[in-house]
């Protein structure tokens, strides 16, 4: 179904929120939204975040502007923590929450059901990217799909023109180097895991290859910066674009906030230009970014030799010149001169880095800077470094300053009725509300000096604390008198009513209860299983086993032997694995494939977007699916899937009580990705292709990981760990060889 075009009035600016401060700095620069995490089930525990008891007054706070409020519970859950959930749930029902952004598959299953009138959003952890995914959220009661970062231009178009979702985007901030919830490094190898808000990142630290003996950043990523590409986003059917950063400094948040605001303010007014983006781009660079951004994501076909950047692995902002001299001065201290493009003042960050090593020689904050002349400075430190290094600025003090000072208001329209023997009448309003009262006492008449309209206006414009600034007055009056004193309680009364009115009306659409009743019958139903020994093949070299479905991964899929090994097996014992990441034409190579097979196959699915062939095909979910709970597997039998695969990060416990396949041995894909780790190695392109099957990346601990490709029309990658974990009953061996 062809879809309108995007209703401009519609976009949003959806900024992290951190803490208090990271949250008042996202409003006042322009917010329309933010999200946030309260004090657990969030995908940053690392930050400072919220607790039940101050989210409703937060909450406020923003509604009264009209920006929205998203809680982040995009983790994976436990049986044992769906009840401290639910309470959690039920503890923040009158915070009046705009919505929660949600990743876990039975977790989504279970609050549409017990929580009537709640609004979801699929976190981006789902790793949606393409349209069978956008319709398994639709089905499952999402109304907005966070994309995974992953997706291309045209499956956004795609997604836009045959759902009825909103469509949100990352356009700034850091970048994951694996696909959206399938990364399992920081848990397999340190009991940390990125699907509970625990990542230690361990793709930023660096890697050896065996092509060259070179140790580099070689999964660290660039920082997005998508400002190039915000009005074909916005053509292609995205609404809301979002800012990653929950963990980043108030400042940042302020930078980034206001510029996409105004670079969305410019565009509907079709002033949108380069010397904007360029500005704004500098701006963003020296607030946070490692090296120059990635301006496409992975938008199109050409931008994955963009994502990768392996000299440096955190925030080096932009070069702004060059250390002139490094001089002893008195005690401990050296006085340092440089030359700089940057007005350099006190509080600015800055950091040395060696150009040649590519390493960072000193990180420092300035003071006491002295201009000697145009671009050269003056600083002491001691911190002690060489001439002739580059000088990167990492903070723009007075920038930040500046942005952290504004303060959002409403405008409002007053209108005073001030008539003797009569009460006074106010009448106020602004683009939510309106609200009028009148005063306990009827006038008098003045008996010689009457209040005239700016005595009036004079006191009831005294908004400088509040919300509110005055837009338009207008006062109707025939020589009354009234201290100013009372003025000024009518004028207090006004603003208590218009902001608990404009409250009411930005809140009068949210409305969730607690259905008991539901949730008793969703605990109440029963779990199907049908669990199978899994084998993921790549060859017809193996031996044959009755009981064993054989899940066939080929290295190509448009050049593979898929029928040489059904004619080794029964094809009722025979599964096509579904690749993870499936994008425009990907489809038709996968699909030209499988539609050349028996249709008796079954289905191995690796992300949301395969559960859509639930109707025509017989699935089976693997580890990749994240199933952790019980209604999970619940929300998998209204598939009609019975054959499931545990979460690689799950205890085997549940995998044994809930008759489910647990992953035993052979490789891994801990990380997948979609870009091409032999590009960033060789230095190669695609016409001048350089894979081998025999990249490997090894780390500063001596652990070694195998890169394995899985080819459609664009090829996907994964970084593989050799596992061998205890014996279930029914297992699954060599998930890729």
């Amino acid at each position: 179904m062809e879809k309108t075009k995007t209703n401009l009035n519609n976009l949003e600016v959806l900024s992290p929120a951190g803490n208090a401060e990271g949250f008042y700095a996202a409003i006042n620069n322009g917010a329309d939204a933010v999200y946030l995490g309260l004090s657990k089930f969030n995908a940053r525990m690392k930050a400072e975040n919220f607790s039940t008891d101050n989210i409703r007054e937060f909450v406020k706070f923003a509604h009264t502007f009209g920006v929205k409020v998203y809680v982040t519970i995009n983790t994976l859950f436990d049986d044992d923590n769906i009840n401290d959930l639910i309470e959690m749930i039920n503890e923040i029902i009158d915070a009046k929450i705009d919505a929660f952004i949600v990743q876990d598959l039975g977790v989504a299953y279970l609050l549409k059901s017990a929580f009537p009138g709640i609004i979801l959003h699929a976190s981006t952890q789902m790793g949606i990217h393409n349209l069978d995914g956008a319709k398994v959220a639709e089905k499952l009661g999402f109304s907005r799909i966070v994309l995974s970062r992953e997706t291309s231009i045209q499956d956004i178009k795609q997604i836009k023109q045959n759902t009825n979702l909103e469509i949100e985007y990352f356009v700034q901030g850091a970048l994951c180097v694996a696909f959206s919830g399938n990364c399992y490094l920081s848990a397999l190898e340190n009991g940390m895991s990125g699907n509970e808000g625990k990542c230690l990142q361990l793709c930023r630290l660096p890697y050896t290859n065996n092509k060259n003996n070179e140790t580099s950043y070689a999964l660290s990523t660039r920082d997005l910066c998508l400002l190039d590409n915000l009005k074909e986003l916005i053509d292609a059917g995205v609404t809301s674009f979002k800012i990653e950063g929950r963990l980043r400094h108030a400042g940042y948040t302020a930078t980034a906030t206001n510029i996409y605001k105004n670079a969305i303010n410019l565009i509907k007014c079709n002033k949108f230009n380069e010397k904007f983006i360029k500005n704004s781009k500098e701006l963003l660079k020296i607030t946070f970014s490692r090296g120059n951004f990635n301006n496409n994501a992975y938008l199109y076909h050409s931008a994955e030799n963009e994502v990768m950047f392996s000299d440096y692995q955190n925030h080096i902002g932009t070069k702004i010149g060059i250390v002139k001299s490094v001089e002893p001065f008195k005690n401990d201290l050296f006085k340092v001169t440089i030359s700089s493009s940057h007005n350099l003042a006190d509080g600015d960050g800055l950091k040395i880095i060696n150009p040649k090593t590519k390493t960072q020689v000193s990180s420092l904050g300035v003071g006491g800077v002295q201009k000697l002349q145009h671009n050269t400075f003056v600083f002491f430190t001691k911190n002690k470094f060489s001439s002739g290094l580059d000088v990167h600025l990492t903070q723009d003090s007075k920038n930040e300053e500046k942005l952290l000072k504004n303060t959002r208001k409403i405008k409002i329209n007053i209108k005073i009725v001030a008539n003797f023997g009569k009460k006074l009448k106010v009448f106020a309003e602004n683009r939510f509300a309106k609200i009028y009262f009148e005063s306990d006492e009827n006038l008098e008449k003045a008996k010689n000096n009457p209040l005239s309209e700016e005595d009036f206006k004079s006191q009831f414009s005294k908004l400088g604390n509040t919300p509110f600034e005055l837009s338009k007055f207008k006062v109707q009056t025939n020589g009354v008198f009234l201290p100013k004193s009372m003025l000024n309680k009518l004028r207090i009364k006004m603003v208590e009513l218009l902001q608990n009115q404009t409250i009411t009306e930005n809140e009068k659409d949210l409305f969730i209860y607690f259905d008991d009743f539901a949730l008793s019958q969703i605990k109440d139903t029963q779990i199907t299983t049908n669990p199978k020994n899994i084998c993921i093949v790549n060859s017809n070299n193996f031996e044959v086993s009755s009981n064993t479905i054989y899940v066939y991964l080929p290295d190509d899929f448009a050049n593979c032997n898929a029928l040489e090994i059904i004619e080794k097996v029964q094809p009722e014992n025979f599964a096509l694995c579904l690749p993870t990441i499936i994008r425009d034409a990907d489809k038709f190579v996968f699909e030209k494939l499988l539609n050349s097979l028996p249709k008796n196959i079954s289905i191995f699915v690796n992300n949301v977007g395969g559960l859509n062939y639930h109707s025509k095909y017989n699935l089976i979910t693997s580890p990749l699916l994240n199933i952790k709970n019980k209604y999970a597997i619940k929300f998998l039998n209204t598939l009609n899937v019975s054959t499931i695969c545990s979460s690689i990060e799950t205890s085997a416990d549940f995998s044994k009580t809930n008759n489910l396949v647990w992953f035993e041995s052979g490789n891994f894909p801990v990380m997948t990705f979609a870009h091409c780790p032999y590009k960033v190695i060789t230095k190669s392109n695609c016409t001048n292709c350089k894979f081998d099957d025999n990249l490997t990346y090894s780390s500063q601990s001596n652990k070694t990981y195998k890169i394995k490709r899985t080819k459609l029309s664009n090829c996907y990658f994964t970084l593989n760990k050799e596992l061998f974990r205890e014996n279930l009953q029914f297992n699954l061996k060599n998930f890729v060889h």
